[in-house]
């Protein structure tokens, strides 16, 4: 069959709270400015790229640790970045016990569950395209484990790797839990249907040496646990060409490897089988001249990947390097519809 480029251009969320003017803080908690932050982003995007690129879908402001902040994880919000969580966690009998107690609870009751339910009504009532709950999120079990415990988890790893291995199995469980009542909650079957995704970025601070006990079973306990399909697609940013042979172990059947600078064309080839896309990063993407784009795309196209990224948001329009973003586009054409 041939092969036929696909690209596509994110739009990151913080694009918003900086067209309308208001702080991240603001974004993510009122949601009067979060709405008309929308509205703003929606016309700017219409109207810089003409129709060419769809706007973002308003959403409540995205926050990646929901299922973290209902287990007890500290959250924190900022007026100049995004909202963090600090561990909640002192050690790691701790975060074990913590888990095991919060075996059978309910997410849905949770504060900040009610706070994106309330925030996403809001904004479904004036983008209908909205879905019906938005913006809370939950991490891998690597990044969940790395995150509730904090960096002595880094430690406990190294440590105690059979404790550390039940702590990570509890932590998967909790993360399915947790999805399985996000997706009964707005209607959906507890199980995905179709293929199942994964963002786990902080298994890439895991030493390949010790993926087969640390990071290969939880990645195989999730898929089981998320989906009934057999796509299983995989976010993990900051691997090394070491790590790549462990993805197929583990069930993935499509790996993104987004922000990977360690990574090349030529070594994911040699590394693994499996398909993936391959991202322009935005801070690179700004830098580059209409010759540059056109050699990195042109090499791109040629390893073929599923699908070519590039992404931007409040930096790049900031800076005024939209035109940057424009010019992706226009060499884009020339493959899709040649």
């Amino acid at each position: 069959m041939d092969y036929k480029p696909r690209f596509t251009v994110e739009i990151y969320h913080d694009l918003a709270p900086h067209l309308a003017g208001i702080s991240s803080k603001e974004f993510f908690l009122d949601a009067d400015k979060l709405i008309e932050a929308w509205k703003i982003t929606t016309e700017w995007t219409l109207d810089t790229f003409h129709g060419r690129l769809k706007p973002r879908t308003p959403t409540a402001a995205p926050n990646s640790y929901g299922h973290l902040v209902c287990l007890g994880a500290p959250l924190h919000y900022s007026d100049t970045a995004e909202p963090n969580i600090t561990a909640a966690a002192d050690s790691l009998e701790d975060a074990i016990k913590m888990l095991e107690d919060a075996k059978g609870m309910d997410f849905t009751a949770c504060p900040i569950f009610k706070q994106y339910v309330e925030l996403s009504r809001r904004v479904k009532e004036v983008f209908p395209e909205a879905p019906e709950l938005s913006g809370l999120g939950v991490e891998g079990p690597l990044t969940s484990a790395a995150l509730f415990r904090g960096d002595g988890f880094y430690y406990d790893i190294m440590d105690e790797p059979e404790l550390a291995a039940k702590y990570l199995e509890l932590m998967t469980d909790s993360v399915l839990e947790f999805k399985k009542q996000l997706n009964t909650f707005v209607g959906l079957p507890p199980v995905g249907q179709g293929g199942g995704g994964l963002a786990d970025d902080l298994a890439s601070m895991v030493p390949p040496s010790m993926w087969d006990e640390l990071v290969v079973p939880f990645w195989k306990q999730y898929y089981k646990g998320a989906t009934l399909g057999s796509n299983h697609s995989l976010h993990c940013e900051a691997l090394v060409p070491a790590h790549l042979p462990y993805l197929a172990k583990a069930g993935v059947t499509h790996y993104q490897p987004s922000v990977s600078p360690q990574l090349t064309l030529e070594s994911v080839k040699a590394n693994t089988d499996l398909p993936f896309d391959w991202l322009l990063y935005a801070y690179q993407v700004t830098e580059m001249n209409d010759q540059q784009l056109a050699d990195w795309i042109a090499k791109a196209v040629s390893f073929k990947p599923t699908n070519i990224r590039t992404q931007f948001g409040a930096y790049t329009a900031s800076i005024g390097k939209i035109d940057r973003i424009i010019s992706f586009m226009d060499i884009a054409d020339t493959y899709t519809k040649a």
